[in-house]
């Protein structure tokens, strides 16, 4: 999924504002600063999540034979292969 940088802005000011918001949270750094952090892990995902895709697409069109887009059996093949592909970026939490 692609998002223009005013939308990523966007989402930030929204998550920063909601967990200042929230009672029970509070911030320790200025906000801009975790507003910047957010943007910076939603750019990595957004990455993550676009090079998968095209690692998924290119598995599927390596398929011996041709498999249209938008088919039932392309949806069920996108939908493995991508789980099976994510699970190899998902970061390992100790």
């Amino acid at each position: 999924m692609r998002l223009s940088r005013a939308k990523v802005n966007h989402l930030s000011r929204l998550l920063v504002d909601s967990i200042d918001e929230h009672p029970d949270a509070w911030l320790n750094r200025e906000n801009n600063t975790v507003r910047l952090a957010i943007v910076t892990i939603l750019q990595e995902e957004l990455r993550r999540d676009e090079l998968i895709d095209r690692k998924v697409r290119q598995k599927i069109q390596s398929q011996k034979r041709d498999i249209p887009e938008g088919g039932r059996e392309w949806e069920l093949l996108f939908r493995q292969f991508y789980r099976e592909e994510f699970d190899k970026y998902r970061p390992v939490r100790g």
